[in-house]
């Protein structure tokens, strides 16, 4: 399977790093590596994470990039003086809507929802974000069943996840699918990631399946 994963200005670290260290580990139980993991971008110039700490060179464009059979959307935080999470650019949303309508697998993480939002697909389906940012998904973004007290949710070719670490638990619900619990697990002892750790305040319902599909 090729993983485009995107990145653009403002990109948030975690989310692009925690579902990409998971494809890469599960491909150690493979015979030969199943996931294809690559960054993609708008344009080939240097992205610019974490105000200004890290550059990010990506590896291709939309243009470029291979064919992805899933395509994943960190959240983006705005420049200095702008330090709210906002969606991703215009030809960045184009292309999410492009791949999503060719029933490609999408999974956003945290406020990578809005990107995703922006598209218009998710009009009439489940989703989850960050627990502080449900309130604006559900006042800019209407028509969405946003599920809460969740770490992921999917609904058709979407997958939706919680506040930034869960999009860890994103991606091991992918290579459970692909690759079966047992390699999940194993990916999760490696990156010493506790699945069913508490969910964050705000919550409070018990952990359970995840899935709402």
């Amino acid at each position: 399977m090729n993983i485009a994963v995107l990145v653009f200005n403002g990109v948030e670290l975690v989310d692009m790093n925690g579902p990409l260290d998971v494809f890469l580990h599960a491909n150690r139980f493979n015979a030969a590596p199943f996931y294809n993991v690559y960054t993609v971008s708008a344009t080939p110039g240097p992205i610019i994470s974490e105000g200004g700490v890290v550059t990010i060179v990506p590896q291709y464009t939309f243009e470029t990039c291979p064919d992805p059979g899933l395509i994943v959307i960190p959240g983006r935080i705005g420049n200095d003086a702008d330090s709210s999470s906002i969606p991703a650019k215009a030809e960045v949303v184009e292309y999410v809507k492009q791949m999503a309508e060719k029933g490609k697998l999408i999974l956003s993480v945290c406020v990578g929802l809005y990107t995703l939002a922006e598209t218009g697909l998710l009009a009439g389906r489940k989703a989850t974000t960050h627990y502080l940012a449900i309130d604006y998904v559900e006042s800019h973004y209407k028509g969405i069943d946003m599920i809460k007290n969740v770490r992921y949710v999917r609904d058709g070719n979407f997958i939706t996840t919680g506040g930034i670490t869960s999009g860890i638990d994103g991606a091991l619900y992918v290579v459970e699918q692909y690759n079966g619990p047992d390699v999940a697990l194993e990916v999760a002892n490696i990156m010493v990631y506790n699945r069913e750790a508490p969910l964050p305040p705000g919550t409070i319902l018990p952990l359970q399946d995840q899935s709402a599909s």
